[in-house]
């Protein structure tokens, strides 16, 4: 017996020690550590604010990860998303620079500037110090397609013109390991690519998402080729000014907490509505974290095996721990959730609520724990949120609504959970905050709408230039014919006309750009479709087609204006783009059974029939590449069900598509 206790004091002991040398090496080999490496320290505070605003230079041509947007000016990209939250991270300022590159490495090295992505190299460390890597991303190739047969790799470009951003790392790469290319510098990548396809340039080497972004731009498929094989791939980088080493320390802190929390990622499924990264990041934090798991687990096993001989005493202490431990980390867990979680028994008295929850009170648990919830929840203590409860508890089911509270917007769901030990009855109770949620859609289907405004750009330009044309001629026979009075008011009449006929033109666009309310309002139908039709008529005549607008001019109706432009404008261009040749729109409006009744036949390609399931899916299309972003039907179709409506759709390949719209009138402006 004594034999056997010595022997699991020892097994105990040196089970102890290996744990101890195991993270011992862990800890020195793969740098983790306990600390939160996060955690800014007061003097890094203090740095940032003596040193003010951080400023963020970087390229201003290079879609998708950062570029200037021609359409609103604004900033943007993959990286700039990044970089505000990295700012938000660090709790201080980071202004954005768009330049040119080789401006960007001047800012840089004077010392003008604080941080810029980019690729580490041996000539640049010279110059720089670099942060932790961010992303990894890959050089491709591109070749004029004239060349395939004759350039198959950079060995075959020797001798031959390439096409190189100025000061990019493709120029240190080719001047290392192909001296013998001659290398032709311009301003960005896109200006490269342009040159190869024109044929004054042979080849050109940048990043893989940007060379892609430009050629389907410029779409130039058929022009370029890229060769399959990547030519390099890097970890991209902040590089900081050698003036500066403490701002190294302070963004890798913000870049590894970014990595915890997969921002990255986040940013991508925004901008691309994808989670497969078009930059990837190889986070080697993550696979420390594996090694670390996957050895404690080894050595867990190990432990179990040396203790299997323990005393049934032991192996009941250990039962109870495991079984403390797994109630603390399920509370762990509970209070760990962003949403706010909330327990009541029956009598609507709290028995549990997590930390989320009690910090937006601003109380702590001893205050909330055993109270009833009214007296405790401050402005979530409304009536909407009672009757919830109550009807949860008297059905027994589970409930999900979305209520008001406070000027936010939460999603609130209730479930039952039943004591199977004492008979008793608890309420489980989530709130989540998708007022952001709420903003960003309204945001999509703004965008959607200034999208369509842009198409119709040329055309409202084209309609307004003909009554400015008409004005200026008979201004001209005003000024020469001052004595003919009969002369100079037929022109004025002639002008007045033009003018109200570029006004109308003005007030049309307009009336449909402005964001609207949830509100309902009289609608004549005639002249609301046909002023969306008159916004397309210049587009309509281009493309020879032609449309019918079957209404009653006395049909008036209550209903919300705003959801009504997002499906008619939606249900016409989505029309006009089945019609390649040519073809005819015929749009009906009418009241049935206090219904108001749309009808949008075109006679276009149509659909095919195992694709009509498909179509109201998000960015679902069937359109070339940068013809459709598989977003109009999709808004159309929420926007009737908003209305509490149903669409239909027949369609005929070769024949047309006929879409059909029933939504509820409502008796009563809003």
């Amino acid at each position: 017996m004594k034999l056997n206790i010595s022997r699991n004091i020892f097994r105990v002991f040196l089970l102890s020690l290996v744990v101890f040398i195991s993270l011992t090496f862990i800890t020195k080999y793969f740098g983790l550590s306990i600390r939160k490496t996060t955690d800014l320290t007061d003097e890094e505070i203090e740095w940032l604010k003596n040193n003010g605003a951080l400023i963020y230079a970087s390229d201003k041509n290079a879609p998708p990860l950062r570029y200037l947007d021609d359409k609103d000016g604004q900033y943007k990209g993959v990286l700039i998303d990044y970089v505000h939250y990295l700012s938000i991270e660090l709790g201080t300022k980071i202004e954005v620079t768009p330049l040119l590159w080789e401006d960007v490495m001047l800012e840089l090295s004077s010392g003008n500037a604080d941080m810029c992505d980019m690729f580490s190299s041996e000539e640049r460390q010279k110059k720089f110090l670099f942060s932790k890597p961010i992303y990894n991303l890959r050089g491709i190739l591109a070749i004029n397609s004239n060349l395939t047969d004759e350039i198959k790799s950079l060995k075959d470009l020797k001798g031959r013109t390439m096409a190189i951003q100025k000061e990019d790392y493709a120029s240190e790469y080719l001047s290392k390991y192909y001296p013998e290319i001659k290398q032709y510098f311009v301003a960005d990548l896109e200006e490269a690519l342009v040159l190869v396809a024109e044929g004054k340039a042979d080849a050109t080497l940048g990043d893989e998402p940007v060379m892609t972004y430009q050629i389907d731009k410029h779409n130039l498929h058929n022009k370029v080729t890229i060769i399959e094989k990547a030519i390099y791939e890097n970890q991209v980088v902040f590089a900081i000014p050698k003036s500066k080493p403490k701002l190294v320390y302070i963004l890798n802190k913000g870049i590894s907490s970014m990595n915890e929390k997969n921002v990255l990622e986040k940013i991508q499924q925004k901008w691309f509505g994808i989670s497969t990264p078009i930059v990837k990041y190889r986070d080697l934090d993550s696979i420390k974290g594996y090694i670390l798991i996957f050895i404690i687990i080894v050595i867990a096993i190990l432990g179990l095996m040396a203790i299997w001989n323990y005393s049934l005493k032991s192996q009941i202490k250990l039962r109870t721990k495991e079984l403390e431990d797994s109630r603390n980390e399920l509370q762990a867990v509970f209070d760990g959730m962003t949403e706010y979680m909330l327990v009541l028994d029956e009598n609507k008295n709290i028995k549990n609520i997590n930390r989320g929850f009690l910090k937006k009170l601003d109380k702590n648990k001893d205050q909330v724990l055993g109270a009833n919830y009214k007296e405790s929840l401050g402005v979530f203590s409304t009536k909407e949120f009672e009757q919830l409860i109550d009807k949860a508890i008297e059905e027994g089911v589970y409930i999900t609504e979305e209520l008001q509270i406070n000027n936010y917007i939460y999603q609130v769901s209730l479930n039952i959970l039943n004591s199977s030990n004492f008979g008793e009855k608890y309420i489980l109770i989530f709130l989540f905050d998708v007022t952001n949620e709420k903003i960003s859609a309204n945001k999509l289907l703004q965008a959607n709408k200034m999208s369509a405004i842009g198409e119709l750009a040329a055309g409202i330009a084209h309609e307004i230039r003909n009554p400015l044309g008409i004005i200026r001629n008979h201004s001209y026979i005003i000024r020469n014919s001052a004595s003919d009075w009969e002369l100079v008011k037929k022109s004025l009449g002639f002008i007045d006309s033009a003018v109200a006929r570029a006004s109308k033109i003005i007030d049309n666009l307009l009336n449909f750009s402005r964001i609207s309310g949830d509100s309902m309002e009289k609608t004549y139908m005639f002249n609301f479709v046909k002023n969306i039709f008159e916004l397309q008529n210049k587009i309509l005549q281009k493309n020879n087609i032609e449309y019918e607008l079957i209404c009653d001019e006395r049909l008036m109706v209550i209903t919300n204006q705003e959801s009504l432009k997002h499906i008619l404008i939606n249900l016409i261009s989505n029309a006009i783009d089945a019609m390649d040749n040519g073809g005819k729109i015929a749009f009906k409006a009418y009241e049935d059974s206090n219904n108001l009744v749309l009808e949008c036949i075109d006679t276009g390609v149509g659909i095919a029939k195992e694709n009509l399931e498909k179509i109201f899916n998000p960015f679902y299309t069937t359109k070339e590449p940068g013809k459709g972003t598989g977003l109009g039907l999709y808004i159309v179709y929420n926007e009737v069900k908003k209305l509490n409506g149903d669409i239909t759709v027949d369609s005929k390949q070769g024949e047309g598509t006929a879409f059909k719209i029933l939504i509820p009138l409502s008796k009563e402006v809003a």
